[in-house]
């Protein structure tokens, strides 16, 4: 027998009060491990295992309910939770006419952590470096820009790239609209990563050669992006996308710095960010 409105009405309420209830819980369980990691030492705010448990959830997720929908569900308690741990706060650069940058903000920290817009990239990377902002939403790297705010990253070390937004727009439209979040969190193993390298060469040395010359280490090259650097224009500096997380970076940026020889001049490990599944199935 078919179950009447008010019955089928009566168990959405119970189940609301046990997803509640569950809420809850969590947020003690969470309050929790921060005080445990800040005993230890640990960094409290960790993008790499949140990456992990949405891809864990993805993997076993099924139904009507779309998987933006889980996504956005479990960013909205990720970031209530962080909020009260540590005060954390986001400044996002783009000008008030690009609505992108601060919409896909507001998806990934949630509706309780404070944000503010800065006029440009510079801005934004001051915010953070002076402890004003704990997290940068950065542009995107465009290919041939005259003075990316990427190349800052060559002189202040203790910033990192740590997660690319949206997750799960790799091969969408929204692709060629991410952004990048910038921290001076360290950029974590999540188990499946895109690691981000600075390099700066002598002369004009063409990307496929790049390519072609870090191919021989092993590494899989997914993009580079480069920038003329100086007035003189004798150096260039490139960020290079590269597939997994890289171990050990001073050693393997060692091994960079002999594979150019005499055009090498610097290379610097810059983050990265967690390769997420594709969860735009339905949107072709």
């Amino acid at each position: 027998m078919s179950k009447t409105l008010n019955e089928i009405r009566e168990e959405i309420d119970a189940i609301d009060t046990n997803v509640h209830d569950l809420l809850m819980r969590r947020a003690e369980l969470v309050n929790s491990v921060a005080s445990a990691k800040k005993k230890e030492g640990l960094q409290i705010v960790q993008p790499a295992r949140e990456a992990a448990m949405i891809r864990r959830l993805l993997t076993r997720h099924s139904g009507p309910l779309p998987k933006t929908t889980i996504i956005g569900i479990w960013r909205e308690l990720v970031g209530a939770v962080a909020l009260l741990q540590t005060g954390l706060s986001v400044c996002v650069a783009g000008q008030e006419n690009d609505p992108t940058a601060w919409e896909l903000a507001k998806q990934y920290f949630g509706s309780a952590v404070p944000m503010k817009r800065v006029g440009n990239a510079a801005e934004a990377i001051n915010s953070v470096l002076e402890d004003e902002t704990s997290f940068a939403v950065m542009p995107w790297p465009e290919q041939g820009d005259e003075n990316p705010w990427w190349g800052n990253l060559f002189s202040h070390k203790d910033l990192s790239i740590i997660t690319a937004l949206p997750y799960g727009a790799e091969n969408i439209e929204l692709a060629s609209r991410k952004v990048l979040i910038l921290s001076k969190i360290k950029f974590m193993d999540s188990g499946n990563d895109i690691s981000i390298i600075g390099l700066e060469l002598k002369g004009d040395i063409r990307r496929d050669k790049i390519k072609e010359e870090l191919e021989t280490l092993g590494f899989e090259v997914l993009d580079i992006y480069s920038a003329i650097l100086g007035v003189q224009g004798q150096n260039r500096i490139h960020l290079v996308e590269l597939v997994g997380f890289i171990r050990d970076s001073e050693s393997q940026l060692k091994k960079i710095s002999k594979l150019f020889g005499d055009n090498y001049y610097n290379s610097v490990m810059i983050g990265g960010y967690p390769a997420m599944p594709e969860i735009y199935e339905d949107a072709s």
